[in-house]
């Protein structure tokens, strides 16, 4: 009996590490500037893989130029480039742009990967308070074409919220290190959405 427990204790951390271990990036960024100063191309494909396992895929060739990370924040949380999480707005820009999934997930994505990258839990909520509250947002809708296949729909929203309130909701992240569906709670309360 004793040695039944002993073999327990033995390999239960190996199996909480290897449960942790589970998102990653995949491959590394490999870039070229482009000449407007702020546009880079991905000379390889660049991935993430989520707490979950989903794949976040980006194709070699793609543009990305950090526009995810609304530029009105990065006095607060720092440009998209800089730091621990310029994996994350890389994948977060390209899932932005193509909109497979929801609004909800990239963004949930970005913060997952924001850690992955090394990210300190606070200041990836900070990143992910900054692209829920004034990110891109959109609604995809599925509608059937005249030959009965299915025609995807996407409405884009633009967000609205003022760089004041965006300053008291980063004191109380940072004094309280609340949760992400409390963040969410309290941006819903001060995020206005309007059709493009």
């Amino acid at each position: 009996m004793v040695m039944k427990y002993f073999f327990i204790f033995l390999f239960f951390p190996f199996t909480v590490l290897a449960q942790s271990s589970k998102d990653k990036f995949l491959g590394n960024i490999n870039v070229q500037w482009l000449d407007d100063g702020r546009s880079m191309k991905l000379l390889n494909e660049f991935g993430y893989k989520d707490p979950n396992g989903k794949q976040w895929n980006v194709p070699k060739n793609t543009i990305v130029d950090g526009a995810s990370i609304p530029q009105v924040f990065w006095s607060t949380i720092g440009g998209p480039y800089e730091g621990r999480y310029r994996n994350a707005s890389v994948i977060h820009d390209y899932y932005c742009v193509i909109k497979t999934e929801t609004w909800q997930n990239v963004h949930l994505m970005f913060y997952n990967a924001c850690i992955t990258g090394g990210t300190s839990t606070v200041k990836a909520k900070l990143m992910y308070a900054a692209v829920y509250s004034g990110g891109p947002r959109w609604k995809i809708y599925t509608q059937k074409n005249l030959d009965g296949s299915d025609l995807k729909i996407i409405q884009e929203k633009q967000t609205v919220a003022s760089h004041y309130k965006f300053e008291e909701i980063t004191d109380w992240i940072e004094s309280t290190n609340p949760s992400l569906e409390a963040i969410n709670e309290k941006l819903n309360g001060i995020v206005v959405e309007v059709d493009k």
